[in-house]
């Protein structure tokens, strides 16, 4: 996957519009090496407003970034507004599925900026940007990242894969993981208690909240992730009786007493094993969430960037978290492209001790 990203944010002078953009990786060290075709559009910022202005672009190879530039004084522009750049021909939400039955995810992620409004004395957006996803439960899922430096606050594709992935549990489009399935379906007769681990944007537990009813996700990571995170709670739109919470959490510090005294029946890790030396705190983190939650089941994401995140499964067979099921996602990529194609492993562990009994399959309801 390739990600549209605001290296300037839309800024105004109130007659002309302009922003800088790139395409890089879930990381920003890769830029996207092959020809694409974009549309930018300027927007009302309510929820399906007006567009006032649009036009296409085009990314070609060796590009690092490219200027877009609109001239308002050829339109009635209400303010406040907002753009958003993405592939051509294509919509302003990026599906979990482009086709029902393919599983594929979106190539491109598009953006959306904040909000540009100069009778408030706003004249350039903020440094954030949205992203919107479109599950099968037509529940659109709206996550905001930050556009500077600090990759901790960005999307990265594990995540989106897992939330997808997930996403498609529920609706049973799947390839079938009968202990995930078994958790999942245990909502239908009470409530599901989630805990996300290192959940940087929180994209994987709120898109868990928004798909599952009666789910409560509790979205920890360090201190600095909290302002992100509570701003993507307040844009979610949860299924009925579901909520989310942020609990700051240091992996090397022992549980804060609202997670200590909690009971899970998942705990969820994406993204979170690409440095080695975080290992040892993260699986001390699980096995203490373990010991208190002993059915909880673990599910990890991971995208492996270099052989040294093996020793994460090391430290988890020393803990005797041992791996139920492990499923590969693909991830995409245009067939135009020349990059080789990646994917993501999913893995479910659980406690060595906790006997895995299969029960009768559960059909969620419409």
């Amino acid at each position: 996957m390739r990600y549209i990203r605001y290296l300037k944010t839309p800024k105004t002078d109130g007659k002309k519009l302009i922003t800088l953009i790139t395409i890089t990786s879930d990381l920003g060290d890769s830029f996207l090496a092959d020809e694409v075709a974009l549309a930018a559009t300027v927007c009302s910022a309510e929820p399906h407003g007006d567009i006032y202005l649009r036009k296409s672009l085009k990314w070609t190879p060796g590009m690092r970034s490219l200027p877009i530039t609109f001239d308002l004084t050829t339109s009635d522009v209400d303010w406040p507004i907002r753009m958003h750049v993405g592939p051509r021909n294509a919509g302003y939400s990026d599906h979990f599925e482009k086709h029902h039955d393919s599983g594929d995810l979106p190539s491109l992620i598009s953006a959306w900026s904040d909000v540009v409004d100069p009778e408030k004395g706003i004249m350039e957006a903020h440094r954030r940007v949205e992203r919107r996803f479109m599950p099968l439960s037509h529940r659109t899922l709206s996550v905001w990242e930050e556009t500077g430096e600090s990759i901790a606050r960005h999307l990265w594709d594990a995540g989106i894969a897992l939330t997808a992935y997930l996403d498609r549990t529920v609706a049973l489009q799947a390839e079938s993981i009968p202990l995930l399935e078994q958790v999942l379906g245990s909502a239908t007769y009470k409530k599901l208690n989630v805990i996300e681990l290192g959940s940087g944007c929180a994209i994987v537990g709120i898109g868990l909240a928004q798909t599952v009813p009666d789910c409560e996700a509790i979205l920890t990571d360090l201190p600095e992730a909290e302002e992100i995170v509570n701003h993507n709670i307040t844009a979610m739109n949860p299924a009925i009786s579901s909520r989310a919470t942020f609990q700051a959490l240091d992996w090397e510090e022992p549980l804060p007493a609202k997670i200590r005294d909690r009971l899970f029946d998942m705990i969820l890790v994406a993204d979170c094993t690409y440095n080695p030396d975080s290992s040892p705190a993260l699986v001390k983190t699980l096995s203490a969430l373990v010991k208190r939650s002993p059915k909880a089941i673990i599910v990890v994401a991971m995208k492996v960037r270099h052989e040294s995140e093996s020793i994460f499964f090391d430290y988890m067979k020393d803990a005797s978290l041992v791996i139920e099921s492990h499923v590969v996602l693909p991830l995409p990529r245009n067939e135009e492209w020349s990059d080789a194609s990646e994917h993501v492993d999913l893995y479910v562990f659980r406690d060595k001790g906790r006997a895995y009994r299969p029960e009768t399959p559960l059909v969620w309801e419409s």
